[in-house]
């Protein structure tokens, strides 16, 4: 199917489309959307609260023929490989008895059943192969006995209807032939013989597919006939050839099992990729994915997006509020809401949340993240202060070293009036006086910064580091 990305994240495959309102909704949207969190019914629209319709989990798939080194490398998992190593080890022992033939429709039925076992697991996404135990106990719709069915009755429409006039034969076998991989994908669809003879319902599947269909029913012709090509190669087509040995047998009967799986693994494949266009949408059980808080953070974020791109800021700002009071700190949660609060006028919250999340990212030891979150609040509010001094001192540090020095100054413009006895208060002081003199060259009022705080703090321990720098500046002034 054609790719669908979400119109809030690029880049993420749409899962959900609204019918109302022609929103397309990724994972990140409408996260565990088929999870019980959700309710009985499916997630509703975020735009317009209409119930979302579900496209499937392959939006994203490859077009089949880009895949089919996935194709010839599925076999080779080990249950395939034991599955094939079984067949081709029973197959050694059939010579035209009674018993050889009873061990031929065996191997038969073992092979169509776990071929539908993959064609039904590979439409559904899963990449790992099924254990034969749990195709063999696991077989409820019989479907070996479908196929076969559906083959006998197969043959005989084409000789109904050779018999009734050789040129209609022709047409019916060449249509039988160029449905076949079609039926075979209904009949593992909806476990119907009937669904899967109906030429209307195979012309419309071949339909829906399109051109790519015949690139498909080249392929799975390519794939049927490898064995015989490689069973030419490997013992030759002349009259005089010799018998093949033991170890030629073995290859030849392998191959044919493996070309097999290869086959069944394409067809799957295919049912996975139009699944949306096809009607067969497969639903992934993501019931345990999120626990209760997982999922309101992610959904409240999911919502978030939708409302800032629709420019609905005090939608998001209520949603984030709910969310934040079941989930408390959640560093990504209050991000944000705190690049939300930037988006609307209301500097005051701004300043009161900013502090707030600095506190749980220092909490955290995310220094780096919360100078921006300083910086961000600064660029709205010239007088934003953080009220306690060790954290305001630890990010100025880092401020510093980033280059920040305006915004070190700034942090601690007439601290000594807010936190006149704050003991530390000189180290505050300090850093901004070093700032001014020596990455702002205003040796004037870094000086005078630093003689008040020597004035004010005679017996702290930043006294030297104090006076030190008073001598620096005067040395050079003169």
């Amino acid at each position: 199917m054609a790719k669908l990305e979400c119109q809030f994240f690029p880049g993420s495959p749409a899962l959900w489309t609204c019918p109302e309102c022609d929103t397309l909704y990724g994972e990140r949207c409408i996260p565990a959307g088929h999870s019980q969190h959700w309710g009985r019914n499916d997630p509703a629209c975020i735009r317009c609260t209409k119930q979302l319709s579900y496209l499937g989990n392959a939006t994203d798939a490859k077009p089949f023929w880009q895949q089919l080194h996935h194709f010839f490398a599925y076999p080779l998992q080990n249950q395939p490989l034991i599955v094939a190593g079984l067949l081709t080890l029973i197959n050694l022992f059939i010579d035209g008895s009674l018993i050889s033939l009873a061990l031929y429709w065996f191997s038969m039925a073992v092979l169509i059943k776990y071929g539908f076992a993959i064609i039904t697991e590979r439409g559904q996404g899963n990449r790992i192969a099924h254990t034969l135990s749990q195709v063999l106990s696991n077989d409820p719709d019989h479907l070996f006995l479908r196929q076969t069915v559906m083959m006998i009755a197969m043959g005989a429409v084409v000789y109904f209807a050779s018999d009734v006039n050789q040129t209609l034969g022709l047409l019916v076998m060449g249509f039988i032939t160029l449905a076949l991989p079609a039926s075979i994908m209904v009949l593992a669809v909806e476990k119907s013989v009937r669904c899967a003879l109906n030429p209307m319902a195979l012309i419309s599947f071949m339909m829906i597919i399109g051109w790519p269909y015949l690139l498909l029913w080249f392929c799975s012709q390519a794939i049927t006939v490898g064995p015989y090509i490689l069973s030419d190669f490997f013992i030759g087509s002349g009259k005089d050839q010799a018998p093949p040995g033991i170890f030629t047998l073995i290859a030849l009967n392998f191959l044919m099992f493996y070309f097999s799986i290869v086959l069944y693994t394409m067809l799957g494949y295919v049912l996975f990729e139009y699944q949306h266009e096809l009607g067969y949408n497969t639903v992934i059980d993501d019931d345990n994915d999120l626990n209760e808080k997982d999922f309101i953070k992610a959904r409240a974020l999911g919502e978030v997006a939708v409302f800032i791109s629709d420019q609905k800021y005090p939608e998001a700002r209520q949603c984030l509020r709910q969310a934040l009071d079941a989930v408390h700190n959640d560093i990504e949660l209050h991000s944000r809401y705190h690049k939300l609060l930037m988006l609307l006028d209301d500097t005051e919250a701004l300043a009161n949340h900013a502090e707030y999340l600095v506190s749980v990212l220092m909490a955290e030891q995310q220094v780096a993240r919360a100078v921006g979150v300083v910086l961000d609040a600064q660029s709205r509010l010239a007088t934003f202060k953080i009220s306690k001094t060790d954290t305001a001192v630890a990010i100025a540090q880092l401020m510093v070293e980033q280059g920040h020095y305006r915004n070190v100054v700034r942090l601690f413009h007439n601290f000594h009036k807010h936190q006149p006895n704050d003991p530390l208060l000189p180290a505050a002081y300090l850093l901004v006086a070093k700032t001014l003199i020596e990455h702002l060259g205003d040796d004037k009022t870094g000086n005078a910064i630093a003689r008040y705080t020597l004035t004010k703090n005679p017996n702290y321990k930043e006294r030297a580091e104090l006076e030190k720098l008073i001598a620096f500046s005067v040395k050079t002034k003169t």
